[in-house]
């Protein structure tokens, strides 16, 4: 009997956990709220050929993408409107020097967003001081 429940509750606890990682999350369980799962392009980045994007995971704490140049990488953490992105890391590629202007001006763009909002369905990271940085446009439904 005692190793019949046990089973159950390792069965419950297994599914439940399976749940949680499952692509239906509403991203609520996620370090990255509402934003888990999406992927996003940079609007008016004219400097580059390939404007940055952001991509953020479904069921981990990281954010990677394009950055003008090189791929980028990060941990990040969104709550309510706050969101952090971690060190970020970038492939070494070298590109011409527009591109490269690009992607240092994306990165340093990461390094100061404090905060985002969902506007007229583009995303917005905003500074420590609510000044915009930078907006995206979603590619993902």
């Amino acid at each position: 009997m005692k190793r019949t429940a046990l089973a159950a509750l390792v069965l419950l606890g297994a599914c439940a956990v399976n749940d949680a990682n499952s692509g239906n999350s509403d991203g609520a369980s996620s370090p990255l709220g509402v934003l888990a799962g999406s992927e996003w392009v940079m609007l008016n980045e004219a400097r580059s050929a390939t404007p940055p994007t952001i991509a953020f995971a479904l069921a981990e704490d990281r954010a990677a993408g394009y950055a003008g140049c090189n791929r980028w990488f990060a941990t990040a953490s969104a709550s309510d409107q706050a969101i952090d992105f971690g060190d970020v890391g970038t492939t070494r590629m070298m590109c011409s020097p527009p591109s490269m202007e690009a992607e240092r001006a994306f990165v340093t763009t990461l390094n100061d967003t404090r905060g985002y909002r969902i506007e007229n369905g583009e995303l917005v990271l905003y500074d420590i001081g609510g000044a915009d940085l930078a907006r995206f446009r979603r590619t993902n439904p």
